[in-house]
């Protein structure tokens, strides 16, 4: 989910005195601490952390070459295999992960190519079942939610169709999955009500159209170019997976008329960090066609709520906010109705967290040019950073870099997919 480049990013070799990490609290990077309601708090503890200029606590293990690359995602079959699922300036590459040391490449799958600025192809992916969804900000080609059918790995993959979210436009910008009850979350750009209708945005295509590769992001890219719009504008749609997943079936809208940026679903809670209103919210879905919501909380005004992810056992919550480049990713305790109390920030030298996501109390985060990255929160309040594996040749606070990250459940297995170097599979050690 990259988003603007205000400079060229320096080299390392530029930096160098520059690259000992350090946690770094809110208020050693220029930033404000932001409370419930936009209440000011105490500034958090600086935490200096000790370490070296190079990877710690985690090894690259094999690397699959690519430009244009967006978010990845992994997939574990019925049989233990594990695979991955990496957004690229094509389409969507499938990555057989079996041998660790030697991951092949099952298949590239045309996807949507009309990005707004030429070398940037925004896509995000969830699996369910055996079944990949993946959103795009380009809508020419399989435009919408594209559907891919995984059950005949190691040996293909199959493109399903793609389908049109309920308001019409096919441009997401996001997706989460509740696995366990195959409930679909998308980000939407607008607020359109249920059960209101609104015409299809454009014809969904099947032919592959030429994918433009490489590329510059423009210096001017904004967050206006994404689809989300202002504070006010977006929503989220929920969508049966369950019933049939090759035909999803539409269930409701909730959270009108404010700015969605990115959403977790965790149990029957889905927490959504919201964008251009500077706010995250938590929403009840235990009935899925009646969200309620649970919590609304006010960051920084003039912050970007870019993604949010509980804990293991929901008490607290990470969020990241990416613009301003050089924000701290923050630590939230819970309070349940009530505003939740910020405990902690973190960052890793002087790169800009773009997502984390959790398992348990380990954060994992995907640190733009500083690489993958990994936080142990066990305590909440004075995190501490237990592994670091570069993927990128450059440094410091601009959006180039490791995009996404992707856990695999119960083992030291990590995915990193970096903007310009392409897939990275890293074992996590001791």
């Amino acid at each position: 989910m990259k988003h603007i480049r205000p400079f060229p990013a320096p080299s390392r070799s530029a930096i160098g005195a520059l690259l000992a990490l350090c946690i770094v609290g809110l208020s050693g990077c220029g930033g404000g601490g932001g409370g419930g309601g936009g209440a000011t708090l105490p500034p958090p503890p600086v935490v200096v952390q000790p370490g070296s200029p190079g990877d710690f606590g985690g090894k690259q293990l094999a690397s699959v070459a690519r430009t244009g690359v967006a978010g990845n995602w992994g997939y574990t079959a019925p049989d233990g295999a594990r695979y991955a699922l990496m957004g690229t300036a094509k389409g969507i590459l499938v990555l057989d992960l079996r041998d660790s040391a030697n991951v092949r490449v099952v298949d590239e799958i045309d996807g949507p190519t009309n990005t707004p600025s030429p070398g940037v192809y925004w896509r995000e992916m969830r699996v369910y079942g055996t079944h990949a969804y993946i959103v795009s900000e380009q809508d020419n080609v399989r435009g919408g939610v594209m559907i891919l059918d995984l059950s005949a790995l190691p040996a293909s993959v199959r493109f399903v169709k793609s389908f049109a979210p309920r308001d019409g436009t096919l441009r997401a910008h996001t997706i989460d999955i509740d696995t366990a009850r195959g409930l679909a979350y998308l980000q939407r750009p607008v607020s359109v009500a249920p059960p209101a209708p609104a015409p299809i945005s454009a014809p969904l295509l099947d032919a592959p159209a030429p994918a433009v590769f490489g590329g510059a992001m423009a210096a001017a890219h904004t967050e206006g170019e994404h689809e989300h719009g202002g504070p006010s504008d977006g929503s989220v749609e929920v969508w049966d997976l369950k019933t049939d997943p090759e035909n999803p079936r539409y269930i409701t809208t909730f959270n009108l008329n404010k700015s969605v940026h990115d959403m977790t679903a965790v149990g029957n809670l889905v927490y959504v960090a919201e964008g251009t209103a500077n706010s995250w919210s938590i929403w009840d879905l235990t009935t899925p066609a009646a969200p309620r919501l649970s919590v609304r909380w006010v960051g920084t005004p003039g912050n970007f709520a870019h993604n949010i992810w509980p804990s293991g056992d929901g008490t607290f919550v990470v969020t990241t906010e990416e613009v301003p480049a050089g924000l701290p990713a923050r630590v939230w305790r819970l309070n349940g109705a009530a505003a939740p109390t910020q405990l902690s920030t973190f960052k890793v030298g002087t790169g800009t967290p773009h997502n984390v996501i959790m398992e348990g109390n380990m954060a994992y985060l995907s640190h733009y040019t500083e690489g993958a990255v990994a936080v142990d929160l066990s305590n909440p309040a004075v995190p501490k950073v237990v592994m670091r594996v570069d993927t990128s040749a450059l440094a410091g606070p601009g959006y180039s870099g490791c995009w996404g990250v992707y856990k695999f459940p119960g083992l030291p297995l990590l995915t990193c997919s970096d903007i310009e170097t392409g897939f990275h599979l890293i074992s996590i050690t001791p």
